[in-house]
């Protein structure tokens, strides 16, 4: 069970009245006066409707206090208390009962990362003898962990019983886990669960190793360089196995192939490092440092990996490519939670710093310069990349439906008994989370897949929203206006390319185009780059991704062929997918005819923007038209999530005649045979369609009787 610290945690008593009895046995109930330094206390998420509001988010301790939300991905607690919202500056309103959390990216490096950043700034950061963890952290060493206190209270078997302390087979595991496949060859698989338990295995370890460590005596200075003074043999040995740069390096290369989302490998990684510097006895190594930059580099810890370049060169290691890299993407990783989970209703100077992450890219670059690594084209492009690594923002959506749920079951009074009640009355009734409920006509088999929600079987409808994208949004739109539009509370109008030009449209985006500029001019002490295909795409991506459609198309029809470049397929699926997102079809055929006169080859991902679009539009009957008219014409066919995607649209709607359609046309790719004038790739990937699972007969027929449907063997050939 996850818990948080409360400072000062008012509970109204009335609030604590309305809690099931199950949770009242995990809150600490305190009068409004009263002060508790430490009182713990937790509760799952669906209990939130029967809080008062004398509960205020907090975050979980150990969390940074740019977190203003608990660090837990999938979780079903929630903290409370009134901590962190006075230091980040966030209302109640933004934190209470609220379904996603506030923003939360993995630079949130704790004091591991100050004590590197400053060691690496001073003027004498590390002398020849620091070679070990627990210099290398020493303020780790001085005061202990809140995350180590937890991680020791944890069921550890070594720690009941020392007898089972076997360093041997733990090395030997982390040694087997950091290999391909675990050892296996090609001839094998990868098993991250075997990976875990390797790692977890080790931690317990080294867990064990912290206890003993902490109750014999601090050495002396004469005695900080020798292992004479340790307490116990086991120390001693476990300085060549367990404790050995080589291992700690094996662990970290296996925790990698741990299988863990990001958010997990963040912590995971700084709670070994953090183990690791507390017992003071680990040689940090050239090889040890570039696996941590990895490991790091893939968790999304922006500040540790700056800070471990700064190290690296201190040290005076022989700089690398793939150490910048694995810089990079820490940039990328970090940005993962942000593409997931944007909170598209703030404006973007609300947004997470990491949503312009040109001070990170600045670092590297110096790095590189001082450590006289030259920058490639191929380096830059990854750099630029980072500002497409947050996702979209609200410029570059719409919300063109909603989900909603019909109940196929009896009403039930308060008391859970079923109530009879006419056809009439049940078509108009609605129970208290909004889902209308509908006649139980549906045959048993049928209902029985369906989806459950309270308690009930319910289907599943999707409801298009009448309105749609503001005009500003639509190319096709702006073009009828002469592209002038009035851009939201001014009534002055401005060219729309004008304005996405701006600084205020896109504080991201502006940064990413002065990057590139930086770049050709040359940055932070490298020479001029010169901006390739790939980093224009880049910036098109860029620009779709903030909703600067015009700006975009402005890069593809002037900017490449003043260049002298010519844009390829990823040039106008990048902008049809952005076309796609606002909904504008008509726009999008267009830019079709266009890739069609200009020779411009097609692939599957043309297909699937272009259904996005008239999905998104409303129009279903017009994309299930549409894979077929491509396939016939083109002899191509979209990703096979397009196929269901277009399905559930259809069922979502109650249009059971085009989801028929769909289906039809997969048994008729179900009964193609190769002919000697189809090239190896269309076989390939009918070959692929054919024998898809998802696309089976059964599938669909699941997935049908999902929406309350019926697909029998009458609608087979």
């Amino acid at each position: 069970m996850h818990h948080s610290i409360l400072e000062g945690l008012s509970v109204h008593a009335t609030s604590f009245k309305m809690i099931p009895a199950p949770y009242k046995s995990r809150l600490v109930l305190l009068s409004s006066n009263v002060k508790v330094p430490q009182p713990i206390m937790s509760f799952p998420w669906n209990s939130l409707n029967l809080l008062g509001q004398g509960f205020l988010v907090v975050p979980r301790l150990g969390c940074s206090c740019r977190c203003a939300y608990s660090s837990l991905s999938s979780s079903s607690s929630i903290f409370m208390g009134q901590h962190n919202r006075r230091k980040n500056g966030l209302s109640k309103s933004q934190l209470l009962f609220s379904t996603t959390p506030p923003t939360i990216y993995h630079d949130n490096n704790d004091h591991f990362n100050k004590t590197l950043s400053s060691q690496s700034t001073s003027e004498h950061p590390l002398d020849d003898n620091d070679s070990n963890f627990d210099k290398f952290n020493s303020s780790n060493n001085n005061k202990k962990s809140h995350d180590l206190d937890e991680i020791a209270t944890l069921d550890n078997p070594i720690m009941s019983h020392p007898e089972t302390y076997d360093p041997i087979k733990t090395q030997q595991n982390i040694l087997k886990a950091a290999q391909w496949n675990q050892g296996t060859g090609s001839q094998g698989k990868w098993n991250p669960k075997f990976c875990h338990q390797a790692v977890t295995a080790y931690i317990h370890h080294l867990q064990y190793l912290l206890s003993l460590k902490n109750t014999s005596h601090p050495p002396s200075e004469q005695e900080t360089d020798s292992i004479d003074h340790l307490p116990l043999p086991l120390l001693q040995r476990a300085k060549q196995t367990l404790l050995s740069s080589h291992t700690t390096e094996r662990a970290l290369k296996a925790m990698i192939k741990m299988n863990l989302d990001t958010h997990h490998l963040s912590k995971s990684v700084r709670n070994l490092e953090r183990l690791i510097g507390n017992i003071g006895m680990t040689p940090l190594t050239d090889r040890l440092s570039l696996r941590l930059l990895e490991a790091n580099g893939k968790a999304g810890n922006i500040g540790r990996t700056i800070s471990l370049l700064k190290l690296r060169k201190v040290k005076g290691y022989t700089p690398i490519p793939k150490e910048f890299h694995y810089a990079i993407q820490s940039i990328v990783s970090a940005g993962l939670y942000l593409r997931k989970n944007r909170n598209v209703f703030l404006r973007e100077d609300q947004q997470p710093e990491i949503d312009n992450p040109t001070r990170w890219l600045d670092a590297i670059l110096v790095n590189m310069n001082d450590r006289g690594v030259e920058l490639d084209t191929k380096m830059a492009n990854q750099m630029l990349d980072c500002y497409c690594s947050t996702g979209r923002s609200g410029k570059a959506l719409h919300f063109f439906y909603k989900i909603s749920r019909e109940y196929v079951d009896n009403v039930n009074d308060d008391d859970g008994k079923n109530v009879t009640v006419t056809l009439d009355e049940m078509k108009d009734a609605r129970d208290s989370f909004g889902a209308a409920v509908v006649e139980d006509d549906i045959p048993r088999d049928i209902k029985s897949q369906m989806p459950v929600f309270q308690n009930r079987k319910a289907k599943v409808r999707m409801k298009m929203r009448q309105h749609m994208p503001p005009y500003y949004k639509l190319p096709s739109e702006i073009k009828l206006n002469g592209d002038l539009v009035k851009r939201p509370n001014r009534e002055e109008l401005i060219s729309r390319l004008k304005w996405e030009k701006e600084k205020d449209f896109s504080l991201s985006l502006t940064a990413a185009f002065a990057f590139a500029d930086s770049l050709t001019h040359g940055a932070c002490g490298h020479g001029p780059i010169q901006l390739d295909l790939t980093s224009w795409n880049i910036l098109i991506k860029a620009c779709c991704y903030r909703g600067a459609l015009w700006r975009a198309m402005e890069i593809l029809n002037d900017t490449l062929p003043k260049n002298g470049i010519q844009p390829d397929t990823f040039s106008y699926n990048t902008i049809l997918a952005g076309l796609a997102r606002v909904g504008d079809k008509d726009f999008m055929r267009d830019m079709l005819t266009t890739m069609t006169n200009s020779n411009i080859a097609l692939d599957k991902y043309t297909i699937q923007a272009l259904v996005d679009g008239y999905l998104n539009a409303g129009d279903i009957s017009g994309a299930v038209t549409l894979v077929q008219d491509m396939f016939n014409q083109h002899h191509i066919l979209p990703p096979y999530t397009t196929h269901l995607k277009i399905i559930e649209f259809a069922l979502g709607n109650e249009l059971i005649y085009e989801a028929k359609r769909q289906v039809y046309f997969l048994q008729q790719i179900w009964k193609y045979s190769p002919k000697q004038s189809d090239s190896k790739e269309f076989q390939r990937i009918m070959f692929l369609t054919q024998k898809n699972p998802k696309l089976s007969k059964s599938s669909l027929q699941r997935l049908f009787a999902y929406f309350g449907e019926e697909l029998t063997d009458e609608d087979f050939f």
